[in-house]
């Protein structure tokens, strides 16, 4: 059975199954201790109570924040991951709906959630399709390493290393944070401020 918790420090000793595998970017630590201290409410995991020794082990975690001012107050969504045993199985949604339920409410009460993909991830773009999220925009060469640069142009694009920003309106956003044609705009990593 799959419940929500926090995320505690101790718990990144915990976090091999879920983050030794190619579709999850591991990060410094002091980047989780930052979300901990500053977004412990938007920092929780998903866990699996096993049989065998009737222990409690991650199956996946949600890191978010929020950021911006005004209209463009959101939540955003830093990394969420789940285990390979355990895909397939909705948990990825579970923990989306969690920060949705938790954002759309008092201290956050966010316009919209947002998060970046890999244009080729089709896979997690249905997936968050599926949930609400749609395509603001096209980030062009956000997946860049410092020693590629930015490509000369917007119309050089790149799907193994551009960002699709997705973004699912909040009711209170009444849907002016999202566009029908997002796929169509473009822009560079330096554009992306809030």
């Amino acid at each position: 059975m799959t419940s929500i918790q926090p995320f505690e420090a101790t718990d990144l000793f915990n976090l091999n199954e879920v983050n030794l595998d190619i579709l999850t970017e591991n990060f410094p630590l002091d980047f989780y201790f930052e979300y901990l201290i500053l977004w412990p409410e938007l920092f929780f995991k998903s866990t699996e109570l096993t049989l065998k020794d009737d222990r409690r082990n991650i199956s996946g975690y949600m890191m978010a924040k929020t950021e911006g001012r005004g209209q463009l107050w959101h939540s955003h969504i830093t990394a969420v991951t789940v285990a390979p045993t355990f895909r397939r199985i909705s948990l990825a949604s579970k923990l989306c709906e969690a920060l949705e339920t938790i954002t759309d409410s008092r201290p956050h009460e966010t316009n919209f959630i947002d998060l970046f993909v890999k244009c080729n991830n089709s896979l997690a773009v249905k997936l968050y399709e599926k949930l609400g999220y749609s395509v603001y925009r096209r980030v062009v060469g956000y997946y860049n390493s410092s020693e590629d640069g930015y490509p000369s142009t917007l119309k050089n694009v790149d799907d193994d290393k551009d960002a699709f920003d997705m973004r699912k309106s909040m009711p209170r956003d009444q849907g002016r944070s999202v566009r029908i044609d997002g796929r169509k705009h473009k822009c560079y990593p330096h554009d992306v401020r809030f």
